[in-house]
């Protein structure tokens, strides 16, 4: 049955979620330059030659070199090269895992304070870089969930306790260390469910769409090696009782026409938005106020005020920043005025 957005009238709060899914093109907007020590967040498509594969790839006989994905896909369904099979795993795995953040404000940091704990960021990157801003925001104000569709080097599994967590650290229950997820799956017929943990974020994934009263998709191509991950997005998204209410943004450098024929499925006639600059979405326009600002605009024909975020030369103006707008949540009621600030 279709549904209202989830609004206290009271408080102004808009308890359904605004739902994000990165790809890897999100990572490489983020960092154009590369990581803090310039190391490059590759795409799918440039994967090969960042990793410095392509030679022992053409010492075991294969030939399309140029699609990471396909080739993994052959290794992993012959089972004819285990010891490459496990090559590209290493190699892949020990690239990510080294990566850090700038020590400036990253898009990453911005993304993840301008939601709530009600919101969920879905990513299928393999880096880092959006944990460390996590780790290095979370005492400032209420983060997002995050969830990790094709793991992540920076993410640990306990599968006694079926309790996810950051490497190095343990299992709250039973006290031991969390043990690294898969990251690497082939292509044509992804299984999620055969691994627990991929399994567990899937179904976290589908049920935020089900809510979801805001979808920004950012740097995700939905390429056609990953028709099964769309549909279970659809599956989702498709039973969403506000689906003829919500709106979908998609930020990305392809063009309004081409992005609408990739999703055209999640779209409800114009309720969606392309931009190729992530500063000009819902997000960072109204940061924590997002779902609010979007009821009061399209419900209420009384639009909010934009409260962009400014940028910032470090992360303590942007957390001074950000700290009305968190204790506001604490005393309620929600505002669309821009927060005073001192900077």
């Amino acid at each position: 049955m279709p549904r209202l957005p989830d609004i206290d009238l009271k408080t102004g709060e808009n308890s359904d979620p605004h739902v994000v899914i990165l790809g890897a093109g999100a990572s490489r907007a983020a960092f154009p330059n590369g990581d803090r020590n310039g190391q490059r967040l590759p795409l799918m498509a440039d994967l090969v030659n960042h990793l410095g594969l392509r030679r022992v790839i053409e010492a075991s006989g294969l030939t399309n070199i140029s699609d990471f994905e396909a080739i993994y896909d052959e290794i992993a369904t012959s089972r004819r090269y285990p010891a490459l099979k496990e090559e590209l795993e290493s190699r892949v795995k020990s690239y990510f895992e080294v990566m850090e953040l700038p020590g400036t404000p990253t898009i990453y940091d911005y993304l993840l304070l301008s939601l709530r704990a009600n919101d969920y960021v879905a990513t299928f990157n393999w880096d880092p870089l959006l944990v460390q801003a996590f780790l290095r925001n979370r005492q400032v104000a209420t983060l997002p969930n995050i969830l990790f569709l094709h793991g992540n080097v920076r993410i640990g599994i306990c599968a006694s306790d079926r309790v996810k967590g950051f490497l190095g650290e343990r299992c709250q229950r039973c006290g031991e260390l969390f043990q690294p997820v898969q990251l690497l799956y082939p292509v044509r017929h992804k299984n999620y469910n055969c691994d627990l943990f991929i399994a567990n974020e899937w179904a976290e994934l589908k049920s935020a769409l089900r809510k979801g009263y805001l979808l920004t998709i950012f740097g995700y191509s939905a390429p056609e090696t990953d028709v099964e991950a769309v549909d279970l997005m659809l599956r989702g998204w498709g039973q969403n009782p506000t689906f003829d209410l919500a709106e979908v943004e998609i930020a990305d450098i392809k063009s309004e026409e081409d992005l609408r024929k990739t999703w055209e499925r999640f779209l409800c006639r114009n309720h969606y938005g392309t931009t190729d600059d992530i500063w000009t979405t819902w997000l960072f326009r109204h940061p924590r106020r997002s779902c609010e600002a979007f009821f009061m605009a399209t419900m209420q024909n009384d639009p909010w005020q934009s409260n962009h975020f400014p940028r910032f030369e470090t992360l303590s103006q942007l957390h001074e920043w950000i700290a009305p707008l968190a204790g506001e949540e604490n005393t309620g009621p929600f505002t669309g005025k821009p927060v005073s600030s001192t900077l």
